[in-house]
């Protein structure tokens, strides 16, 4: 039986592939796990392939869950290229050329995109079990790139809620830091154009030797001019 051997690159670093081979009558499903277990990814997402020309683009879709296929038969039948099954479809119903390539991708929202391309077929070593991965090169990227936290494995003061408003209080330290300077006594500094204000404020309640010279001055000026009457 033949067994056809694919080279799995991740496409955004080519340097990172697996070399993995699998039976012809195998499914794409099948490929599809083979893949994830070789980079160690979990199997929670959806995925699709696609059968590819030699730029490739695009054209078979072959999907793994039976939601993303069209729900009206009569579209299934009027559409040349609907979309297949991966449980339902061997990989030799879209081997074409001796190099044939497929596009996979894996997890709609991350977008995980890997380029398979056959590079051989090789004899069937009746101790294998296939499919299976022959060869690996460079280290995969962690799957989850932002929160590598599982909700179920969350203490119950380690929840999503705790950590969102944790960093809602940090922004909110941060902007208390802004508005208030403290010096070390743990008083509010105040700015210096409020120094300035309350200095112009004091010194015009201030009164000066001058000015008390002159009130005195009239004073006595007033008195001695009731004595003369």
């Amino acid at each position: 039986m033949a067994v056809y051997r694919f080279r799995v690159c991740l496409e955004e670093n080519e340097d990172i592939s697996r070399d993995i081979d699998i039976k012809s009558t195998q499914t794409f499903e099948q490929f599809h796990i083979a893949i994830l277990e070789a980079i160690k990814f979990d199997n929670k997402h959806a995925a699709s392939f696609f059968v590819s020309d030699d730029y490739w683009r695009k054209n078979q879709e072959i999907t793994l869950r039976k939601e993303d296929l069209p729900l009206d038969e009569d579209e299934i039948r009027k559409q040349v290229d609907s979309k297949k099954l991966m449980a339902e479809t061997k990989i030799a119903k879209y081997i074409e050329q001796p190099h044939q390539r497929f596009y996979y991708v894996y997890d709609a929202i991350v977008q995980w995109a890997f380029l398979i391309e056959m590079i051989k077929m090789v004899d069937e070593n009746p101790k294998t079990k296939y499919p299976t991965c022959i060869k690996s090169l460079g280290t995969a990227p962690k799957q989850y790139k932002n929160i590598n936290i599982i909700k179920d494995e969350l203490s119950p003061n380690l929840t999503m809620a705790g950590l969102l408003n944790a960093a809602e209080l940090d922004e909110d330290e941060d902007e208390d830091d802004e508005i208030y300077k403290v010096i070390d006594t743990g008083e509010e500094a105040v700015e210096a154009d409020d120094i300035n204000s309350l200095e112009g404020e004091e010194g015009e309640d201030e009164t000066t030797e001058d000015d008390e010279e002159l009130n005195e001055g009239m004073s006595e000026h007033s008195f001695n001019d009731d004595d003369d009457h």
